[in-house]
């Protein structure tokens, strides 16, 4: 830290931060990342009873309440930000945008981002010393994060020539306020339930379809195997997973060249099937899962639960790009409801309350029945043309009583 750093990151606050400060409740939460106390620190300037100032950086000590262990990875939830500040770790960062778009991720919409790096001045490995930034970085980073930049200064008196960035997330639209106010599910969120129930029953062998940003895998520390015809993994996915395969492939394809029990050296424990939300497709991953799990195990199926019939439409560019869920797509998922009960009612169905469409979960798994792929030309005939109304989606969702997933977390199955 030099004293010109903390003189930017000050005129930030003057004209960012005090000018809206002074109610009685006011409690921002400050995320500074790399923020071990080198010469001084920045939470000097946020240290009124108003903030709540949290330093995360790679290793223990002065200044460190977090240490993340992977350095694109940090130990803070989504949205979870008020300000998040930086100063003289990018140069540092192997992969910088990488680390940006993690700052990104746990502020809160509207939320500001500071960065403060250096345009010049000497080599100082600590442990690397990869960049020095020029006044167009601060543009392109916010065009590769997705959020707006405010507003960005030179100091070029200053001994390292300190660039600023000053970013705010992006504020949510009137619509998405408004589809966040009309989920009524209320539980868990998917991915951290499905973590969480995985962890405290101890899965060691699973199995996903449907990974393409890998936000449902990246959490999850036993053996995976996950198949995406299309990977666009936005975070690092290993975590404390002892071993994870991927597959760039169609679950159809993987299935018939492969044997995943052979990957993960166990039949499946759990599995999580999120693929392409046509209902024929959902069903073949289904009948070709189960053959190789345990009896024991248990699917996660995801978007059975659609919150609008809008949402159920086969096809994507069909989905209303306004209204109260704006481009939210289940597809006819919802269709494995019925046919589960017709052709397969020895399944145990349980139905959690999981933002943000629920999941469905199957227990009492037989890997020896082959009911739905003996009839699956059968079943695909007598569901195809099926659609929801708006008084079959509520008869359908009255059909499909909420269980309370904290309440089945509590119960460490």
């Amino acid at each position: 830290m030099h004293a010109e750093s903390l003189k930017n990151m000050q005129r930030f606050y003057d004209d960012y931060v005090a000018p809206h400060l002074g109610a009685p409740d006011d409690n921002l939460r400050i995320v500074d990342i790399g923020s071990m106390d080198e010469n001084g620190s920045y939470r000097e300037i946020f240290s009124g009873p108003a903030f709540d100032y949290v330093g995360v950086d790679l290793v223990a000590g002065k200044g460190v309440d977090l240490v993340a262990e992977d350095p694109y990875a940090y130990p803070v939830p989504d949205d979870d930000a008020d300000i998040v500040v930086s100063g003289q770790m990018l140069e540092h960062c192997e992969f910088f945008w990488k680390a940006f778009e993690e700052m990104v991720r746990i502020a809160k919409p509207g939320a500001f981002i500071v960065l403060i790096v250096p345009s010049h001045g000497p080599i100082h490995r600590y442990p690397v010393d990869c960049y020095r930034f020029l006044p167009d970085s601060m543009t392109a980073l916010a065009k590769y994060a997705g959020c707006d930049l405010i507003e960005s200064w030179h100091d070029t008196e200053s001994e390292w020539g300190d660039l600023v960035g000053v970013f705010r997330t992006t504020a949510p639209t009137k619509d998405q306020l408004a589809s966040e106010q009309a989920v009524q599910l209320g539980g868990r969120n998917y991915v951290s339930y499905i973590t969480d129930f995985l962890e405290a029953r101890g899965s060691n062998a699973h199995l996903e379809i449907g990974t393409f940003h890998g936000q449902s895998l990246a959490p999850l520390t036993c053996t995976t195997l996950a198949i995406d015809p299309e990977f666009q993994l936005r975070k690092p996915v290993m975590g404390k997973k002892q071993a994870a395969f991927l597959f760039q492939t169609t679950s159809d394809a993987f299935f018939e060249a492969h044997d995943p029990c052979h990957f993960l050296q166990s039949p499946i424990t759990s599995a999580f099937l999120d693929g392409m939300h046509l209902f024929e497709a959902l069903l073949r991953d289904l009948f070709h899962t189960e053959r190789y799990c345990t009896p024991g195990g248990v699917i996660f199926l995801h978007d059975c639960l659609p919150l609008s019939v809008e949402m159920t439409v086969r096809e994507h560019a069909d989905v209303p790009r306004d209204g109260p869920y704006p481009e939210w797509w289940t597809g006819d998922v919802w269709k494995l409801v019925p046919i589960l009960r017709k052709y397969r009612p020895d399944l145990e169905m349980t139905f959690l309350d999981c933002p943000p469409t629920g999941l469905l979960m199957l227990t009492r798994l037989n890997p020896q029945d082959r009911t739905l792929e003996d009839n699956y030309d059968k079943i695909v005939e007598e569901f195809m043309d099926l659609e929801l109304d708006e008084d079959g989606l509520a008869a359908h969702l009255a059909s499909c009583p909420l269980r309370s997933s904290e309440e089945l977390l509590e119960d460490n199955p």
